[in-house]
This record gives C-alpha cells, structure tokens and sequence, in this order.
C-alpha cells in the first residue's frame, strides 16, 4: 500500500476518491521517560526515549490508516499528513 504525502502518484491515475479517513493513536511515557525529560529540556540536548515513542507512535497511526483504506478497497493513502499533541 502506497502512502504518501503528495495529492497524486506518478505514473498513477487515482480512479476514485473516498472519504476521508482518520487514526489516532495514544501513547504515554512512563515516570522515568518524564525525569530524563524534564533533565534533557533542563541541559538541552534530544530525549532518545522520547524520539523513540514518537516513531512507534507514527508507525502505529500509518498502519492504523493502511487498515482504514483496505477496508474501503483502495490502494494507496494520498494527502498523508500527521499532526502530534
């Protein structure tokens, strides 16, 4: 399954939109991920814990959205695009 970020697919003709669809997903961090945090916003510096879930978050929401446009018989997500809270 295709998913991309772009409105069309080269060398693909899109034969059939379908409504929108959506995933959400939730992850937290438990107390330990929260204290190398708030040292690593502290000293500055990446929190790789943090990096970590975020990734796992986002393959969990471009899996969730793949399950979402099978059930709808398409091919391929266009239009891709992620906003984290």
């Amino acid at each position: 399954m295709i998913v991309t970020s772009t409105n069309t697919i080269e060398g693909r003709e899109v034969l059939r939109y379908f409504d929108p669809i959506s995933a959400t997903a939730v992850i937290g961090a438990n107390a330990l991920s929260e204290i190398g945090a708030s040292f690593v916003d502290f000293f500055g510096g990446r929190s790789r814990n943090y990096e970590n879930k975020l990734q796992e978050l986002y393959k969990s929401v471009v899996e969730s959205l793949k399950q979402n446009a099978r059930s709808y018989r398409a091919d391929a997500v266009i239009g891709f695009s992620v906003n984290i809270d």
